[in-house]
């Protein structure tokens, strides 16, 4: 282990692989604190173009079947990719001891290198180097395509002159080895090599000569599969057929076919990890450089929960996000209408059911049905209060709730939160996964609220300010009919006998938009840094400004107390929260910005 650090700040650890005239090192990063490869590739007029395609292609991809280029860097000598450790055991390894796999491994194993290069194929990457060395298979079973050295850009030049063969004698398609134009199609030749060798044990074009093997792959048609393993079913032989076909035009239009097509001569109904896992524990026992597989067992299964958090949020988040809403507004309505005991029991039940169905199909009209839902009992009890509740949510609706249903109605909670202790939480929450402006506006919303609630509810307790003086505001609204004066009846109370609960909306506002702006980066760093700063605003805010106008304050221990557990709570949720895969959508959707 060197103790001089690399760029100021890599440990290098041990050497892990030389191929060409790179290096790959392991090393912990002292400043992100974890442990990486680095791939040192001495810089050249040749090397060069080769470098930067692979940087450049890499940083287009983030899934959990592709290894993730973390970072790019360079010094006079040599260029640095720095990438994701994979603690893992390369294809051509297996295959060297356990072969052939069983029908559900090979299939298990293809079935994600599909999803890796349908990745690639969605950003226009062509891999071009499909092959058991590139293949990485992990000890949860997961599978990561590795080394997009020789990738390039669909509809860019290629890095090598018309003619020039690139790729893996064994492995090529035979347009790469005639040198021609290649797209997605190479990829999927290269793919079926690799599969067929998993089911049989051999390659289909193996031969004594670099020479001979280029010949078979351009003339011979390899045996069926099922001629060598017997096991395998005939319909598979075509399924392989067609991805080797020599013309590229003739094979599977897109991986995604292929990959459909593989999946369904599956025998067993487990999912793809289960069914590797105990390859990768009857492979590994064999070998020695796995033996510090524990030390980063407990990091990659909180990966592995992260990426599955993200693909449920990708995959499900429209719908999550739906259910969240109408639930809230059905809560939110049989809550109101239960303490306004206007409606019926029944229709008190049936109402807020309808709400629910309403939001979960249009969540807008689920929306601007709440309000409504709640104006007629809120009339029966004071025709000015109803007026300006129509009012102000009107104007709520119309200016954001139109663009953003979903989380226009997010500040209801704010209630229900500060039964349990955990209001303050709420404009830390809001910055963290709104943006600055948004998170201030939601924030300042739901306090409004929480201190209207707390004048109309005695028993209620507001977490950080409690209320000075009896409160005999509803009483005094019941029955108006002047709007006007009541919204002077309102402000006066808040004046003069609650201005705590103004300044916290203040103080909630700026702690929301603080968040936010710092937070916007999507990394680790940057969030625990804001929530920091926003447990100071928050307690600053409490602590000192009540004295400016004339009112007792907190003390720090009182405040701290009460702020401590949500702050606590948001850290443990951070462990939690996929940053890669945030930062890469980020990153995705400003270049997507910047290109229109």
């Amino acid at each position: 282990m060197s103790k001089e650090l690399l760029l100021e700040r890599f440990q290098i650890l041990e050497e892990v692989g030389i191929g060409g005239s790179a290096k790959v090192y392991k090393a912990f990063d002292t400043r992100m604190e974890r442990v990486v490869a680095i791939k040192i590739i001495p810089i050249s007029a040749k090397n060069a173009p080769r470098t930067l395609r692979e940087a450049q292609t890499s940083s287009l991809l983030n899934h959990p079947n592709i290894v993730t280029l973390y970072e790019f860097d360079k010094d006079e000598e040599n260029y640095y990719l720095i990438m994701e450790y994979v603690n893992g055991i390369p294809l051509s390894k297996i295959l060297q001891r356990e072969t052939p796999f069983t029908l559900d491994q090979s299939i298990a194993i293809a079935s994600q290198i599909c999803i890796a290069l349908e990745c690639a194929h969605l950003n226009d990457v062509i891999h071009r180097d499909i092959k058991p060395e590139n293949i990485m298979l992990l000890h949860d079973g997961r599978v990561k395509v590795m080394d997009f050295g020789i990738a390039r850009l669909k509809g860019t030049s290629t890095l090598t002159s018309e003619g020039t063969m690139v790729g893996t004698i064994g492995y090529m398609s035979p347009e790469q080895a005639s040198g021609d134009y290649l797209d997605e199609a190479t990829d999927i030749f290269s793919l079926g090599v690799v599969f067929y060798q998993m089911l049989t044990g051999t390659n289909p074009f193996e031969a004594d000569t670099p020479a001979t093997t280029i010949f078979k792959i351009l003339n011979t048609e390899p045996r069926p599969p099922s001629e060598i393993n017997p096991s395998i079913p005939k319909k598979l032989d075509s399924v392989i057929a067609k991805a080797l076909t020599k013309d590229p035009d003739e094979r599977y239009r897109t991986i995604t076919q292929m990959r459909y097509k593989i999946e369904r001569q599956k025998d067993s109904n487990a999912n793809s990890k289960a069914i590797l896992r105990p390859l990768f524990e009857q492979v590994a026992n064999g070998l020695d450089y796995l033996e510090d597989e524990d030390e980063f067992e407990g990091e990659e299964r909180l990966e592995n929960l992260r990426n599955t958090i993200w693909e449920v949020w990708e995959n499900k988040g429209e719908s999550i996000k739906r259910i969240s809403g109408a639930l809230l507004m059905a809560t939110t309505s049989w809550y109101a209408l239960d303490k306004l005991g206007f409606y019926s029991a029944n229709l008190a039940l049936f109402l807020p059911l309808i709400l629910f169905l309403v939001a979960l199909l249009l969540p807008l009209l689920g929306l601007i049905l709440l309000p409504i839902l709640i104006t007629p009992p809120l009339f029966n009890f004071s025709p000015a209060l109803t007026v300006l509740f129509v009012i102000f949510s009107a104007i709520y609706i119309a200016t954001f709730g139109r663009r953003n249903p979903l989380i226009a109605i997010i500040p209801v909670v704010v209630p229900f939160m500060a039964k349990i202790n955990l209001a303050p939480l709420f404009p830390l929450f809001m910055g963290l996964f709104l943006s600055a402006s948004t998170a201030a506006l939601i924030s300042g919303v739901g306090c409004l609220g929480l201190g209207l609630y707390i004048i109309f509810s005695s028993h209620l307790v507001n977490p950080l300010s409690a209320i000075q003086s009896p409160c005999h505001l509803a009483a005094n609204l019941m029955g108006r009919t002047n709007p006007l004066t009541a919204l002077a009846d309102i402000l006066m109370t808040l004046l003069a006998d609650q201005p705590l609960l103004l300044l916290q909306v203040f103080i909630w506002v700026i702690c929301g938009f603080v968040v936010g702006w710092i937070a916007r980066n999507k990394r680790l760093m940057g969030d625990i840094l804001g929530l920091s700063l926003g447990i100071l605003l928050l307690t600053a805010g409490y602590v000192w400004l009540p004295t400016l106008i004339g009112q007792p304050p907190l003390t720090i221990e009182e405040t701290l107390r009460t702020l401590s557990f949500s702050f606590i709570m948001l850290l443990l949720l951070l462990v939690f929260v996929p940053y890669k895969q945030m930062r890469a959508k980020h990153k995705k959707g400003l270049a997507s910005k910047k290109a229109k």
